[in-house]
């Protein structure tokens, strides 16, 4: 295996602005941009010194300041296992600091619980937290110096306003999940570019675990015991958690995973520059999102069943009243008309004490009543299910995932228990997204192997009848269109249109797609104002989005020319020299 070449990159701080028209490589995550930096470029190490590589066979493969001059991250190779390492550098404290810092701790939560106020913003807590650190520090005899007050605050600020121990890892925009498998051993972290990899940060006491366990659960509003140590809850920051406590279900100790929330989600114009579909396959689920198609994404853990359904659902007309139910937040819509539900969870609560349980279908039947246009339902598995293909049968826009790798799996999970639905509400269900995640040039990606449409019942066998509209071709690693779709016939008879004209529509929106890609305009709220005006006006959109094309395809060839005609140049001079020389 070849050593990667070395570069050094500087991710977006935690407080500062995004930019729009950022590149990003695939993943489930959002856009980045890195900027090249060295470890002269960080001249302030006062706060936090920045350690040597001193191990042989180490190669340094990225550096990341995550919040300057306190947090940087290094990603190291070994050359001899090629296995990366994911370091955490954050202020090292003194013996005398760190005795500073389990004091401050313990007097800090007194004050802080008498001034906490929930809708406070970060900053504002910060600036309170600041405060009440230096008083309890100028009470003390002994002085200290502006350097250990940094170095404390900072660790005050993981402590009380942030994630603690892996407060660094959650404001890196480059990590996907972070997951503890137990006491005294290494976190690990996906990565964007280097996936699954080991970090140098662990929980050494199993005490120490449980209480950061507990502390999660605290920051979710939820509560995790020994009688219940299994939690599926969301973070304030709206990433997702799943935890364990004890040593009752996970032998090894404590664990959790956190899937990190995503404030600028991933769009429909980054699905297809990821290749996880064609442009073609994007303009027909455009089609299926605005004439009333109910769909269900389907696939194995992983997939990007939720990711797709979410780049899906920024396709809905701007004004729609939309309506989502989930388990835990992970739906982020554009829209304004848009209500969130979200379950709730009481254990071992008594009448009149903590309030009830709400779950999916408590959520799902009070939805039916607010007459929604589009309604959106997390992962089904239970009786919320029957409540959904019903909606779907009295003509409700459905939309939901579900884990199956195939339609045939589908609908055994519908038909058994504990789902039990009937076959002929399943006729109810339009579109099924069939999603992987595949190998494609050895690597690990996500494609849509298919879209399949929901035709009937063979009256004959009681077989479903099914029709693949798409399909993808793993040797090419392309998307072939089969040339039918029965939602193309529902549009001309609905519209009065021919077959051309609805082809015609199928083109222009595939014309605005590969436009959006072309152009990087994935930033949700962008791909929402382009897809409202082409409801509005598509004519206009479409004349326009040409001629930027005509125009770009123009400076493309005259920048082509222009290298071509630089590169005969310099071999011309390069001639020159040589018969000078002789």
């Amino acid at each position: 295996m070849a050593t990667p070449k070395r570069k050094r990159t500087k991710t977006a701080q935690k407080k500062a602005p995004k930019k729009k028209d950022e590149k990003e490589g695939e993943g489930t995550g959002g856009p980045f941009e890195v900027k090249k930096i060295t470890s002269a470029d960080i001249k302030d190490q006062k706060i936090t010194k920045i350690p040597p590589l001193d191990a042989e066979g180490v190669d340094e493969v990225e550096f990341h300041i995550i919040r300057e001059p306190f947090s940087y991250v290094r990603i190291t190779l070994y050359k001899k296992t090629h296995e990366y390492t994911y370091n955490v550098i954050e202020p090292q404290l003194t013996k005398g600091e760190e005795k500073l810092k389990k004091y401050l701790i313990n007097q800090i939560i007194d004050e802080m619980d008498e001034e906490r106020d929930e809708f406070e913003s970060v900053p504002e807590r910060e600036k309170k937290l600041r405060k009440v650190m230096n008083k309890i520090l100028d009470n003390l005899k002994q002085p200290t110096t502006r350097i250990t007050r940094e170095r404390l605050f900072y660790y005050m600020v993981a402590e009380f306003i942030g994630f603690g121990k892996i407060n660094a890892m959650m404001d890196d925009s480059m990590l996907e999940d972070i997951s503890c498998d137990g006491t005294d051993l290494p976190l690990y972290v996906f990565h964007r570019q280097f996936k699954n990899i080991k970090t140098n940060v662990r929980f050494k006491e199993s005490k120490e675990l449980e209480d950061f366990v507990v502390k999660l659960a605290q920051l979710s509003g939820k509560s995790i015991s020994i009688s219940n140590p299994v939690l599926d809850a969301t973070l304030p920051d709206g990433s997702r958690l799943n935890q364990t406590l004890g040593t009752e279900v996970t032998t090894r100790g404590s664990s959790f995973t956190i899937r990190k929330f995503k404030e600028d989600p991933i769009t429909i114009s980054d699905l297809v520059g990821f290749s996880t579909l064609s442009a073609e396959m994007a303009a027909h689920l455009w089609l299926c999102v605005q004439f009333g198609e109910s769909m269900i994404c389907s696939g194995g853990t992983a997939s990007g069943k939720t990711t797709t359904l979410n780049a899906v659902s920024h396709l809905i007309p701007p004004s729609a009243k939309i309506i989502t139910i989930e388990d835990t937040r992970e739906m982020n819509l554009p829209h304004e008309n848009w209500i969130a539900g979200l379950t709730r969870e009481r254990k071992g609560t008594v009448e009149g004490s903590g309030g009830r349980s709400i779950d999916m279908y408590a959520l799902l039947v009070a939805a039916l009543r607010q007459r929604p246009e589009y309604m959106l339902v997390g992962e089904v598995r239970g009786k919320e299910t029957m409540a959904v293909f019903q909606a779907m049968a009295t003509g409700q826009i459905t939309y939901s995932t579900i884990h199956a790798d195939s339609v045939t799996s589908i609908v055994r999970r519908l038909e058994n228990p504990p789902i039990n639905i009937p076959r002929i509400l399943i006729l109810g269900l339009n579109l099924i997204i069939l999603q992987a995640q595949v190998k494609v040039k050895n690597k690990r990606t996500r494609r849509i192997k298919e879209l399949v449409e929901i035709i009937g019942v063979d009256p004959t066998t009681n077989e479903i009848i099914t029709n693949t509209v798409f399909k993808w071709i793993p040797a090419k690693d392309e998307f072939k269109f089969t040339g039918h779709s029965k939602l193309y016939e529902k549009i001309m008879d609905r519209e009065n249109l021919t077959a051309d004209e609805v082809l015609e529509d199928v083109r222009q929106r595939t014309e605005v797609i590969n436009w959006m890609v072309e152009k990087k305009v994935r930033i949700h709220k962008q791909v929402a104002s382009i897809i409202n005006e082409y409801y509005r006006d598509p004519i206009a959109v479409v004349k326009r989005i040409r001629k930027e094309l005509v125009e770009l395809a123009a400076q493309k060839e005259a920048e082509e020319v222009k290298k071509i005609k630089e590169e005969a140049e310099a071999e011309e001079a390069g001639e020159a020299a040589e018969a000078e020389a002789a």
